[in-house]
């Protein structure tokens, strides 16, 4: 029953905003129609009602007879799913499954531990940092995945449930927290990427880090205070790094081939990502700057997948069977938010949103990022962060110019914010992960992620908008 309830509440929630804006509202059929669509996906994103990569669908299912289109609706409606961008994010998979593969992920960490020594708090910050680095290329529940049982291992050395909880929080939270860092390091970012891509207002790599990393790692430093020095002090434990993984560090000092191969591939694919804009400005001109501009993030990624599955020659770093794992149904997610931002364009529901964010102007800038902050933190609690993204970003992309607000810097706020899910242990799959260990309980999750969120809500609208007119001007 309780079911049913909920996949009713989606289109049941969505027949009423069709209604309520037909009689009130001076919008078209299709504008309604499109606006029922974004809350019926709204609604089923935060009840989880469907597996949401489902959810992600229905547009590719009812746009096509929203009236938008005279013609090919159902190609318009599908093109999305095949935006440059979800071959981007396709791209990233394929590093971050090469890292995985190769074991480069814990020779980092190994070596990470080594230098912390056996000071607790220390020990927690490896951890955080490494976590967070691996995070801003691979996906965050991956890079759970991969250090959860390095943690564990730590973890049954020392009988101290301080020190327990607070490294697999500090996993869980710093997962998130570093896949802010890159354009490819979270599926929120991701989209937010094709998004304004497809608005006509590109995120270049370079501008990304920019902007996000002095966030990351202030954000990292707060959060590793929070949670070993003011939550639960570590200062006077001593933690045992098991003698295996000392012996794996002095046994293994060189890279084998495939470490060698996948950390090549990777450092020229980031290169190219973080230096191509720039490069293609100094050569303005030339044949070189003529290429550089032709080639794009998309394309740069699908050549790191190829030379992943072609190099070395004979064996290469990955199969088509390792290909085969990836997260398939995050991608048709991405082009789900990516069809339904088209359409909300498309049937002018758009001029709508501004017309009603008017009724707000008056409130100062500040405090409406502030609030706009507070509002997507509270989503992405309830709903997957990817989830939160692609349900508010193209809202608040419409709403930005009736607020009097710059749309690039109320979209940047958002995107950021979406990643913010702290304080409960289903609002991210990292903290679902670590949560499972049962070492902690919940009310442990929620002290240390209010003040994890309440560090967001103060230092993103601080960040966006002193950064903001250097990176984007």
């Amino acid at each position: 029953m309780l079911h049913f309830m909920k996949l009713a509440a989606g289109p049941a929630t969505g027949a009423l905003v069709y209604g309520l804006l037909s009689g009130f509202a001076d919008t078209s059929a299709a504008a309604n129609y499109v606006a029922m669509l974004g809350i019926w996906m709204a609604v089923w994103w935060i009840l989880e009602a469907v597996p949401i990569e489902l959810t992600g669908l229905l547009p590719m299912i009812l746009i096509p007879f929203a009236g938008i289109h005279e013609s090919d609706a159902m190609g318009k409606a599908c093109a999305p799913y095949a935006d440059k961008s979800v071959f981007f994010f396709l791209g990233g998979f394929a590093l971050g499954i090469a890292i995985e593969k190769s074991q480069l992920h814990r020779r980092g960490a190994l070596l990470l531990l080594s230098i912390a020594g056996t000071n607790g708090t220390w020990v927690v910050g490896a951890f955080m940092l490494c976590t967070a680095l691996l995070s801003m290329w691979v996906s965050n529940t991956a890079t759970a995945m991969l250090m959860l049982p390095l943690a564990m291992s730590v973890i049954s050395t020392c009988e101290n449930k301080n020190f327990a909880k607070a490294l697999l929080i500090g996993v869980a939270y710093s997962a998130s927290i570093g896949g802010m860092g890159t354009l490819v390091g979270t599926a929120p970012n991701v989209f937010f990427s094709g998004f304004m891509q497809q608005a006509g207002m590109p995120v270049p790599f370079l501008s990304w880090i920019l902007l996000a990393m002095p966030l990351v790692l202030t954000m990292l430093v707060l959060c590793w205070g929070w949670l070993a020095v003011v939550l639960w002090p570590l200062k006077n434990i001593a933690i045992e790094i098991p003698d295996a993984w000392r012996q794996e560090i002095q046994s293994n000092r060189r890279l084998n081939p495939y470490q060698r191969w996948t950390l090549g591939i990777f450092g020229l694919v980031a290169v190219m990502w973080i230096f191509r804009e720039p490069l293609a400005t100094l050569a303005k001109g030339t044949g070189i700057g003529l290429i550089l501009n032709r080639v794009e993030d998309a394309w740069i990624a699908m050549i790191g997948m190829c030379a992943l599955l072609i190099l070395p020659l004979g064996k290469p770093v990955l199969s088509w069977s390792d290909i085969d794992r990836m997260p398939w149904g995050i991608l048709l997610l991405l082009g789900g938010g990516l069809s339904l931002a088209k359409a909300i364009g498309d049937s002018k529901l758009d001029r709508a949103i501004a017309v009603w964010a008017e009724q707000i102007a008056w409130m100062p800038s500040w405090l409406i990022l502030t609030v706009v902050v507070c509002g997507v933190i509270a989503i992405s609690e309830l709903a997957s962060n990817v989830a939160t993204a692609t349900a508010v970003l193209p809202i608040l992309a419409t709403a930005a110019s009736g607020m009097g607000l710059d749309p690039m810097t109320l979209l940047i706020a958002a995107v950021l914010a979406s990643s913010c899910g702290f304080m409960l242990p289903v609002a991210t799959p990292p903290n679902t992960l670590v949560f499972a260990q049962r070492r902690f309980a919940t009310r442990d999750m929620i002290v240390a992620g209010a003040g994890v969120n309440l560090m967001a809500i103060i230092l993103i609208p601080i960040v966006v908008v002193l950064l903001k007119p250097f990176v984007f001007p």
